[in-house]
């Protein structure tokens, strides 16, 4: 009953789920059968099947709120009694820094519930749970790029064939069961592929070489950088270096793909990629410009890391996406009806105060929390997995990373609050337990 209600708060406050440009351009593909790789193709798959039950993006939302809740359920019922564990379960979901994500239609919500269905199941005894906690670490990898760093200590961790194993077989099989997985999820979305659209060289190389270039000392000459840009179709012919200065920004790279002036014409959207001459350039223009300034490139990756830390004074990243931001006409365009419900205003202005009003949006405190608590893991070996696998996928945005959005981090916000659940329930039975044993 908890759980349920739990449940209906959360859909009358997200349904039937905010669309952003990456959601319009994931149903596009859904419903037209032909996937790119721009967003995971697995997600699409599943959309394209959930969409003939019930257009639009309502499917999507009950799917991967309902994971998520319970997913959540199962990993606190490992340290809580059930009705404890189901009051927490909702409390976190409706936490706002937490809830805020799940309201939109992401691919980050659906890995999110994924992860934590896997993340309760791998250290169940039965061996056929655990192989049930592997499929959907699966789905859960398919659904981001770096998912498989989140993957990565729950199934080391959590994942064993028999208990009599000793330990570097145990965690030997682990990593390789853990490798499979990886491969498998990456395979599906290479087979779903219908068009490779090469997203990484029309965005983030493009802004990795003017964020190199921006932390090199000396200026550059243009008889070196000619050779390596001209290729590329930079729409400069001369002052590479200062051009490129002065158009970069840590905390975004459209600046340099998109309006009047921008410095590069690459799509990043639609179903054509730029040209194999114009990507090949991309590419040896970014290995020598990063190879030939290492320095530069960790000062350019370290600072944009910064920023989706939320460390600076103001945070650049999206926080809360509200119902207004949606395209209208992209929403008529695919038949999608604007649905109001009675908690939907409160609730995202009671999201956007905290976000306004209150550091909980900043990616940096749960991280800073996180590595608090390791030290207090030594006898819980799945929260110790929960910790590990949101602080090594927000490390993975060191390198993999282009702008600081804050639901690139939500994932650690939520192996955060759930870790500290599950500490706290832990310390107090066996504080309760102690006394006991005392008088035996």
């Amino acid at each position: 009953m908890i759980l349920g209600l739990g449940w209906v708060v959360f859909v009358l406050v997200g349904y039937p789920g905010v669309m952003t440009m990456d959601s319009f351009d994931q149903l596009e593909e859904a419903r037209a059968g032909f996937f790119t790789d721009s967003h995971p193709p697995a997600m699409a798959a599943l959309w394209s099947v959930i969409d003939r039950i019930h257009a639009g993006p309502a499917g999507m939302f009950l799917l991967h709120g309902t994971a998520f809740l319970v997913g959540l359920f199962l990993v606190l019922r490992r340290a809580m009694q059930p009705r404890t564990a189901a009051v927490v379960s909702v409390v976190i979901l409706l936490f706002p820094p937490v809830l805020a994500t799940m309201c939109v239609i992401w691919k980050d919500c659906l890995m999110a519930g994924f992860l934590l269905l896997g993340a309760a199941l791998v250290f169940e005894p039965s061996r056929r749970l655990r192989v049930v906690a592997l499929v959907c670490l699966v789905v859960a990898t398919a659904m981001r790029y770096n998912a498989f760093a989140a993957t990565l200590p729950l199934v080391v961790l959590g994942f064993e064939w028999r208990t009599d194993m000793r330990w570097l077989a145990r965690y030997t099989l682990a990593a390789g069961v853990w490798l499979a997985c990886t491969l498998v999820a990456f395979g599906i979305n290479g087979l779903l592929t219908d068009r490779q659209m090469h997203f990484w060289s029309s965005t983030y190389a493009l802004s990795d070489i003017a964020g190199t270039l921006a932390y090199v000392d000396e200026p550059i000459p243009d008889r070196e950088l000619a050779p390596l840009l001209a290729p590329t179709e930079i729409r400069v012919d001369h002052d590479y270096h200062a051009a490129l200065r002065a158009k970069y920004r840590p905390e975004t790279f459209t600046q340099l793909i998109a309006g009047d002036d921008r410095l590069w014409s690459v799509p990043i959207s639609g179903t054509v990629p730029a040209p194999a001459a114009q990507r090949d350039a991309i590419g040896t223009a970014w290995a020598s410009i990063v190879f030939d300034h290492p320095g530069a490139y960790l000062q350019h990756r370290f600072v944009l890391f910064a920023e989706i830390l939320g460390v600076r004074p103001k945070f650049q990243g999206a926080t809360v996406m509200r119902r207004r931001s949606q395209t209208p006409e992209r929403m008529a365009a695919m038949n999608i009806s604007s649905t109001t419900l009675p908690l939907q205003a409160p609730g995202e202005r009671a999201m956007m105060f905290v976000a306004k009003r209150t550091g909980l949006f900043r990616p940096f405190i749960y991280a800073v929390i996180s590595l608090a608590l390791l030290a207090l893991c030594r006898r819980d070996r799945d929260v110790l997995a929960l910790l590990l696998s949101g602080l090594v996928m927000e490390l993975s945005l060191l390198l993999l990373a282009g702008t600081p959005d804050y639901r690139y981090s939500h994932w650690m916000v939520v192996c955060t609050c759930v870790a500290v659940a599950m500490l706290i329930a832990r310390r107090a039975t066996r504080s309760r337990a102690s006394p006991r044993t005392l008088e035996r």
